[in-house]
């Protein structure tokens, strides 16, 4: 229709929003302001207790009325199950070797003691933390749930009877395919360019795709993965996507709770210096480039485990890293994108500026048609 507003999409209509831009983040101060300013805010809770989490939701929901905003949680389909003592007999004397020869060589410190144990999300009680977390996210009503890892279409029923849209995050089509057949509301096709938890095939080639698997379904699909300016917005429309899901953008804002080294990090990558690594989690994570990625990519050094092995051997050393704010060993999560970031914004006007210049990028890109 002559006139209309591209980036009025179908995510647009479906969840009464102005922008088809939603950002995750770990910060619930910025999921109310992106809510507040027209897109959509979920909240990364996967290292929150359940009561935790359903304190923030209260938080969001005071602050944002009933715009819509989610919750993201894990829920992996590939997990070596049992309890900690079993699973600690499943890591190899080698492994621990190798860690605590990082430990000596870095000169890094034990831990701080703790008051209660850790509350990771990555480790042997993870499934059980899940189910619990899950029951907070329906009893709570929340608008949207997201599955960062693993389908999450037998949520489906019991998303129907709170009013809960279910969402999943998919690297691959055939796992696309499947959350599509089973009627998942948002699959969102998340690139190898994206930070965190991230697949092997590059945005451009995997939306498309989703797409042309999704036509004739109800599920809508978003583009992920080194989304971080108005152009990759447009440029996600274009491939057909229903909007963007991105994350890395958010870590650079005022409302963000990132430590201010790892904000100058986002500031001076490059998208060289967002490398994946699987020496955290056990799963392939994309990040900015530091001496703990490095050095599990020496030579020599151990395959880092399946999860939740690799967290839970390597937990105290990175929690050591942490306490002791050991900068060069942290590498903040981030996608490819991460170039494109050079100022801290509000989170409300990096959303302004998003949807500003995909109307802009929009607007050079018509062709009017050609009179006779």
């Amino acid at each position: 229709m002559p006139g209309a507003n591209p980036l009025h999409t179908r995510l647009c209509e479906a969840y009464g929003v102005e922008y088809p831009i939603v950002a995750f983040a770990h910060t619930k101060d910025v999921i109310a302001a992106v809510s507040r300013a027209g897109g959509i805010g979920v909240l990364g809770a996967v290292g929150l207790e359940p009561e935790e989490i359903r304190s923030a939701i209260r938080w969001i929901r005071e602050r944002v009325g009933d715009r819509p905003f989610g919750i993201d949680l894990l829920l992996p389909a590939s997990f070596v199950e049992g309890n900690a003592e079993d699973l600690e007999a499943q890591i190899p004397d080698g492994h621990r070797a190798f860690v605590a020869g990082l430990q000596r060589e870095g000169n890094i410190p034990a831990p701080k003691p703790l008051d209660k144990p850790p509350t990771t999300g990555i480790g042997p009680d993870m499934l059980r933390r899940a189910r619990a977390q899950l029951d907070v996210v329906f009893e709570e009503r929340v608008p949207i749930f997201a599955s960062a890892l693993g389908s999450p279409a037998f949520l489906l029923e019991r998303g129907r009877e709170t009013g809960t849209k279910i969402w999943g995050l998919i690297g691959l089509p055939r796992q696309a395919r499947r959350e599509i057949e089973a009627g998942v509301d948002v699959v969102i096709a998340a690139g190898s360019d994206s930070g965190g938890h991230s697949g092997s095939i590059g945005t451009f080639s995997l939306v498309p795709e989703v797409v042309k698997l999704a036509r004739g379904s109800h599920t809508l699909v978003l583009a992920a993965g080194g989304v971080t300016t108005g152009a990759h917005v447009a440029a996600a429309l274009a491939l057909g996507a229903d909007g963007v899901w991105c994350g890395t953008i958010w870590q650079a804002t005022n409302e963000s709770e990132t430590e201010p080294f790892q904000r100058d990090q986002l500031l001076r990558a490059s998208a060289e210096d967002a490398v994946q690594s699987r020496a955290s989690t056990g799963k392939p994570v994309r990040q900015i480039r530091s001496k703990w990625s490095e050095a599990w990519r020496q030579p020599g050094a151990p395959e880092p485990l399946p999860m939740p092995l690799q967290g839970m051997l390597v937990a105290d050393i990175q929690r050591a890293i942490k306490d002791h704010k050991i900068e060069e060993w942290q590498g903040v999560p981030a996608g490819q994108g991460v170039g494109q970031i050079t100022i801290v914004k509000h989170a409300s006007q990096v959303v302004l500026d998003m949807a500003e210049e995909a109307l802009g990028t929009l607007e050079r890109l018509r062709v009017e048609p050609v009179e006779a």
